[in-house]
């Protein structure tokens, strides 16, 4: 009788892992993909609720007919959430490295002020800001303290004109200042992932710099940037989806509004379509920052 052949180490190691992986698997199918599947069914088709069941009639393109050519706000919105995802995304860029870079200095202190800096990703989180807002005044919603910290301290638009500045940075400066409180309060996150990334950079390389003579800018424009390549790419990723999925965004409120008055496929559609043109912008974004920037980086 011939003897069956035992499987080898690294067919087991794949089976065991195949195997641990299997309940991720059959959630990821049930609880994310076939959920997604059905929201683009929704999109195309009528929804009725009725007493103890859905009804649901396929319509085609009549939910984004009426979206694009017959509702009055959804271009409106749509361009007003693309305005906000180009300015906000480049100022918390900037703003996480700057500040990530400042962290990662040794000086007495540090601890405190990054925590500090995270401190509003743990005040963001739904339980503990509506606890704020509910013991704070009837007026203390973001937008309103936003506008207390930004404009209404220093009139940046008199600033802007003393300067001459083009009327394209001039916008893009004061939609930026104006939401500068917002912008800080979305860095936390980023600015952790690039501590994290400034952290793995081998002190080796500065070593050397130093005993070639390069100043603090050379050192930044040829060792810390080129080597938070992937760290950027990741950070540009998640500013991006934070943005589009944030409750702030008009669009996405708008959707929401789709549904609150039972209007699931137009909801559906509105969101869809969103989500495909911005799902586009980042292909295109990312594609160009791994041709131009990672490519020249490596």
């Amino acid at each position: 009788m011939k003897q069956r052949k035992r499987p080898g180490l690294e067919t087991m190691r794949a089976r065991h892992a195949f195997l641990f992986l299997a309940p991720w698997i059959v959630g990821m199918v049930l609880f994310f993909l076939f959920p997604i599947v059905q929201a683009v069914y929704f999109s195309f088709a009528r929804i009725a609720i009725e007493p103890g069941r859905v009804e649901t009639s396929f319509i085609g393109l009549d939910n984004f007919d009426y979206i694009l050519f017959k509702d009055t706000q959804y271009i409106d919105n749509f361009l007003t959430s693309l305005t906000d995802l180009v300015i906000s995304v480049p100022f918390i860029l900037i703003v996480s490295l700057i500040l990530a870079v400042l962290l990662n200095n040794r000086f007495h202190g540090r601890l405190f002020f990054r925590a500090l800096f995270f401190l509003p990703v743990i005040i963001a989180s739904g339980a503990v800001l509506d606890l704020y807002l509910g013991a704070a005044a009837a007026d203390a919603t973001e937008i309103a303290v936003n506008d207390s910290v930004s404009f209404s301290m220093i009139d940046f638009s008199q600033i802007f004109a003393a300067l001459n500045l083009p009327t394209s940075i001039e916008n893009y400066l004061t939609v930026a200042l104006d939401n500068l409180f917002l912008l800080v309060w979305q860095s936390g996150i980023q600015i952790i992932l690039f501590l994290a990334g400034l952290q793995s950079i081998p002190d080796l390389l500065y070593e050397v710099s130093h005993v070639e003579g390069a100043t603090k800018w050379e050192e930044f424009w040829f060792i810390t940037l080129p080597m938070l390549g992937r760290t950027m790419f990741l950070v540009i990723v998640f500013t991006i989806v934070e943005n589009i999925t944030a409750s702030n965004n008009v669009l996405v409120s708008q959707g929401y509004n789709f549904f609150a008055n039972l209007d699931y496929g137009r909801g559906a559609a509105a969101l869809w379509l969103y989500f495909l043109v911005v799902g586009v912008l980042i292909a295109a974004v990312l594609l160009l920052y791994n041709k131009v920037f990672l490519k020249r980086w490596n």
